[in-house]
């Protein structure tokens, strides 16, 4: 069967060509692709092996593969280009019936990487949540090509995706909060599903989340076990520093600073809600704030904050928020990298008058009010409500892949380290192909299917 309740037939040719497209203008000027510390520490364990779980580890198993097929780091930056936009663009001809407003939809997808300019800076790089991004798009495709041609290979696919963006990254989970749920429910789409593909979309995605959790305690190709990093001491450290700050009650623990004394007014000297890393810079006549639990006392007063000064810590949190979002005065924070940090692989730009350019460009309009990323949020939350609005037969999906999007915020709420734009990629991407198909959907009563 090959007909799914709704469901266009997908372009190929032309989701291939835009996606080729997009590959092209985003990835020539930058290759092999902007890498700051994160994606070289895990170019380097592709090398070396995997010594700690403090990042997941599939990223390295990414690089280790381009390598051995001979592209090194450009290989996976041009893979999950030309995916990303693959998958949104077959999502879109999946979802729109007239295919002249489907290449509409696909023209305003890729449209807003120019107009939102973070999304373009991010892009460039080799972070893991434009791979994030990637997947989280390509199990929306699979699905919708399971739902049309009613296959229960492909909703396992599906599911693989999901269990990979979780190994990918911890916080990608929430991305899929609804839309897992909705596969269960509804696997087909609307239309009649047995218990048969419920059952299979169910154990495929245990497995695949299983494998997922798997995957971060024991590394390839040793099956060794390697104990998962406490990535919520650094958490915890930004929660107290912008607690300080707040409140005027110094709630870091001596090993901190290694004994030595620190006022609430050196601390929020230190304290930079944009992030964790920047109050371990050197300041001039302040001692030292280090990265450390301090043997878990850190943890012990972050409990204590909690209970005691709830307001503070929320006030702190939405301090780091605006940041993130861009709804500050002052330039959006990080969103392009620009360039390749010195490393001993021998990785440089290739074009770096281009990536220059491109750099230039995203630098400089960030800060436009209208170019925001808070904006793609609001925009895709009106998309969904014109989806409601106008009972589109999959508004249900609409409604999951919002409710994702901003589940996706709502945890960096709690557990950003920083305000990197690069954190909310992966949301960003997902609001901006809402605001794409919605604005085809709703030409789409005036145009007949072409």
């Amino acid at each position: 069967m090959d007909q799914g309740p709704g469901l266009a037939p997908p372009m190929w040719a032309a989701s291939t060509l835009q996606a080729a497209l997009a590959t092209v203008l985003i990835c020539w000027p930058a290759w092999p692709g902007h890498m700051g510390y994160d994606p070289l520490f895990a170019y380097q364990e592709s090398i070396t092996g995997i010594s700690t779980m403090t990042w997941p580890p599939l990223h390295a198993y990414m690089f280790w593969l381009s390598r051995k097929v001979g592209l090194g780091a450009g290989g996976v930056f041009a893979t999950q280009t030309f995916l990303l936009f693959l998958a949104a663009g077959l999502s879109i001809s999946l979802l729109v019936r007239s295919r002249r407003l489907a290449l509409l939809a696909m023209g305003l997808f890729a449209l807003a990487f120019v107009a939102i300019p973070p999304l373009l800076g991010v892009a460039m790089s080799l972070w893991r949540d434009v791979p994030t991004a990637t997947l989280a798009l390509g199990g929306l495709a699979l699905w919708l090509l399971a739902a049309r041609r009613q296959s229960l290979l492909l909703l396992v696919a599906t599911a693989a995706c999901v269990g990979l963006d979780v190994a990918l990254r911890y916080n990608a989970f929430p991305l899929f909060l609804l839309t897992a749920p909705l596969m269960l429910w509804r696997p087909w789409l609307g239309r009649p599903a047995g218990a048969r593909p419920r059952l299979v979309a169910a154990a495929a995605l245990v497995v695949s989340l299983g494998l997922a959790w798997a995957s971060t305690h024991w590394r390839l190709p040793d099956l060794k076990h390697v104990p998962a990093a406490q990535t919520t001491a650094a958490i915890q450290l930004f929660d107290l520093l912008g607690v300080t700050s707040c409140s005027g009650v110094n709630r870091l623990p001596a090993g901190v600073t290694e004994g030595w004394p620190i006022t609430v007014a050196q601390v929020r000297e230190a304290y930079d809600p944009r992030h964790l890393n920047m109050a371990f810079r050197e300041i001039p006549d302040q001692p030292a704030i280090l990265s450390t639990d301090a043997h878990g006392v850190v943890h012990d007063n972050w409990v204590r904050m909690i209970g005691e000064d709830p307001g503070c810590y929320l006030t702190h949190r939405f301090s780091v928020f605006l940041e993130q979002m861009g709804m500050v005065r002052r330039d959006v924070f990080y969103p392009v990298h620009g360039g390749i940090d010195p490393n001993p692989h021998g990785l440089a730009l290739a074009h770096p008058a281009l990536s220059n350019a491109l750099t230039d460009y995203v630098a400089r309009t960030s800060p436009d009010p209208w170019r925001r990323p808070a904006l793609l949020y609001l925009l895709a939350a009106l998309a969904m409500l014109l989806l409601l609005a106008r009972r589109h037969p999959q508004w249900l999906l609409a409604v999951a892949l919002l409710g994702g999007a901003f589940a996706n915020v709502a945890l960096l709420f709690l557990i950003g380290p920083a305000a990197d734009a690069r954190y909310i990629f992966p949301s960003n991407v997902v609001c901006a192909f809402l605001i794409a198909w919605a604005l085809a959907a709703a030409l789409e009563r005036r145009d007949a299917p072409s």
